[in-house]
């Protein structure tokens, strides 16, 4: 809603509220499983208040946003069962008489003959973010041109809550066979999977944002853009955290080995923390914009602009420092009478272990191993650099645009192992917390690394034609040549996992993943008799790239595997025309004005309307028969839809 309050003041009051069932609709595709029910819901409130004061608009809003997603587990009282025959185990060593014989291992399985009850898993997050922005423009500042003067600031008290329960209902695994070998029965179970109970993160975040801007018309064909910005968040990355002393323990005890020391890319004291992390306070980012008119007739205009722009990375990067080292499962076996069945040590079977009160005490008594997590004391965000340059000319009723893009992105976070065996390999082959007496924690070490960096480079090609009732026709023509290269992580957002190179330097240069160099999108609009329109978007792409595992020119030093280095084939769209994506849709419009300035308008939409097969995936190996072949599309195939607007 929104109301006047007097000829310069203006207050707007709007409210928004979804959930995840709203935004995909009853009985879509993500419909819950019979296992589990993921549920999402959005809240947002938003207060603005504008004031046109003689010589300044000052703008203030308050908004209110709270975010959640809930996967909770349908049948939840209900322990989680799987039914299975299992395989022999193959001794690894023949000439051990201890290991003769059928070894039970609770992996090795013939097939899963079906499961029951509740789901393992189930998880909480939600976000909440109250901000408070206010903006403030002066106009008609006269000094060697004129200025328009921005500015503003942000205020945001953001609360992340993070819950996150693996494995917390227990799943009972069950021998459906009843093989003597194991414990001879169909009823008791052999064993049962168990997570360990995590306290939830409750983390407290401010951000603030600054800005200023100055828009220098210094002569009628000459602007510039000058501005500069600085954002600060006070916790990051989990600032008031205290390295636990069993994990400080660890690393000293593995930097005390005689003859190793960890390599020199990283430094223990650089990532345990006595809670005192410093915020970082450098997040300055200048911009500098210009455009020139050549000739002053607004037909020939020359423009450019760069700039520095920070990022953020996500909370549940960081989360992992708190959780991971904690969080494990453990598995538990059965038998009838206890003691030693199959290969492995025994608990007699109580039906109390049933719930996981009933599992605790014996959870607690079992070995389990978490992971280590290290996050950075003096972590800096991503930053990206940004150029570009381009000229716009208007040809009669044409506007055309090209303009050249460049982009340098550094500091990108990763996780890498922490204690390898050397500088550049051995990644796997390092002292692990176990040798050094840690069990509770797994034999690798993560460390967050933050040297990933990015490169992207674009030409623009713009052409459009706007649609008016005299000739009755538009025509837009969007052309876009790409070429983006990074290093590290092949790992796209939060995972960012790296088990291939010691560090980003070692890894090669390669294509990222949303690499597609051409990309063609032309949409028309044409008037038809009665008052019908015609409108239309053709969308044409040279595809992404795939890896090529069994790669025949992947470097000596790393594995088989080219890096996106593979691309889709192209087929046929017009004759000499080839691409790996190729999309048509249609709409036809009718529009009916009704009484009281109303209007109806009837929609039929025809969506890939010749049923183009775009695929996503393909068969990777090189030396595969089916190698290039897709193996999954994109949606949509062809579809029609109608609908009716209506407006008032």
């Amino acid at each position: 809603m929104s109301w006047q309050v007097d000829d310069r003041q203006r207050v707007e009051l709007s409210t928004e509220y979804k959930t995840e069932e709203d935004i995909r609709g009853a009985g879509g595709q993500n419909a819950p499983s019979r296992a589990a029910r993921n549920n999402g819901e959005t809240q947002a409130f938003n207060l603005r208040h504008q004031f046109q004061g003689t010589h300044f608009l000052n703008e203030f809003s308050i908004d209110y946003l709270k975010s959640s997603y809930e996967q909770s587990v349908i049948n939840g009282s209900d322990y989680g069962r799987e039914y299975v025959i299992f395989r022999d185990d193959v001794p690894d060593d023949q000439d051990d008489p201890s290991t003769l014989g059928f070894q039970y291992n609770v992996n090795n399985r013939d097939s899963t003959v079906f499961t029951a009850g509740g789901r393992a898993d189930a998880q909480f997050l939600e976000q909440k973010s109250t901000t408070i922005r206010n903006d403030l423009t002066i106009p008609d500042l006269e000094w060697m041109g004129m200025h328009t003067i921005k500015m503003g600031a942000k205020y945001s008290m953001q609360n992340y809550f993070v819950q996150k329960d693996f494995g917390r209902n227990p799943t009972f695994i069950y021998d459906i066979e009843g093989r003597s070998e194991i414990n001879g029965s169909r009823t008791v179970p052999v064993a049962v999977n168990l997570g360990v109970a995590v306290p939830p993160a409750d983390v407290d975040n401010n951000v603030l944002g600054l800005y200023i801007q100055d828009d220098w018309q210094i002569t009628d064909k000459l602007e510039i853009n000058l501005g500069i910005r600085w954002d600060y968040e006070d916790n990051a990355v989990n600032n008031d955290y205290r390295t636990p002393d069993s994990i400080r323990d660890m690393l000293a005890a593995i930097q005390n080995l005689p003859n190793y020391d960890f390599p020199s890319y990283f430094n223990p004291s650089d990532y345990v923390s006595d809670g005192d992390r410093k915020a970082f306070k450098g997040a300055f980012q200048p911009r500098f914009g210009f455009s020139y008119d050549v000739f002053g007739d607004e037909q020939t205009v020359i423009f450019g602009g760069a700039g520095r722009y920070y990022d953020r990375i996500g909370f549940n990067f960081a989360f992992d420092e708190r959780f991971k080292p904690f969080q494990f499962n453990k598995t538990i076996y059965f038998s009838n009478t206890g003691g030693p069945a199959g290969g492995q040590e025994t608990i007699a079977w109580n039906p109390a272990y049933l719930t996981p009160e009933g599992l605790d005490p014996l959870l607690a008594a079992s070995p389990g191993a978490g992971e280590v997590f290290l996050v950075k004391n003096d972590f800096e965000p991503p930053r990206t650099d940004q150029f570009n340059i381009g000229v716009r000319q208007k040809f009669g009723r044409w506007q055309t645009a090209l303009t050249f893009a460049a982009g340098h992105t550094e500091g990108e976070s990763a996780w890498y192992i922490a204690n390898a065996l050397t500088e550049t390999g051995g990644r796997f082959n390092g002292p692990s917390p176990t040798s050094v007496g840690y069990s509770q924690f797994r034999n690798t070490i993560f460390f967050q690394n933050t040297d990933k960096e990015r490169d992207y480079k674009a030409i623009y090609l713009t052409a459009d034609k706007p649609y008016n009732s005299a000739d009755r026709w538009g025509f837009n023509l969007a052309y876009t040549y790409m070429d983006a290269t990074q290093n590290g992580s092949r790992d796209n957002g939060y995972g960012a996992f790296d088990f291939d190179y010691n560090t980003p330097e070692l890894s090669p240069e390669y294509r990222s993943s949303t690499d597609e160099r051409h990309r063609i999108v032309a949409s028309g609009t044409l008037g038809l008799p009665a008052d019908f329109l015609l409108s239309g978007i053709v969308t044409l792409g040279s595809g992404l790239p795939y890896n090529i595992n069994d790669c025949p020119s992947a470097p000596s030093t790393g594995p088989n595997i080219c890096w996106n280095a593979g691309n889709p084939e192209k087929r046929a769209f017009l004759p000499g025309l080839n691409f790996a994506y190729r999309q048509i849709d249609l709409r036809l419009t009718k529009g009916f004005d009704v009484f009281g300035g109303q209007r109806v308008e009837l929609i039929a939409d025809a969506i890939n309307i010749f049923n183009f097969t775009n695929y996503k995936s393909f068969d990777t190996g090189f030396n595969s028969a089916r190698y290039g072949a897709g193996t999954e599309v994109y949606l949509p195939t062809r579809s029609f839809q109608v609908g009716l607007r209506y407006s008032f």
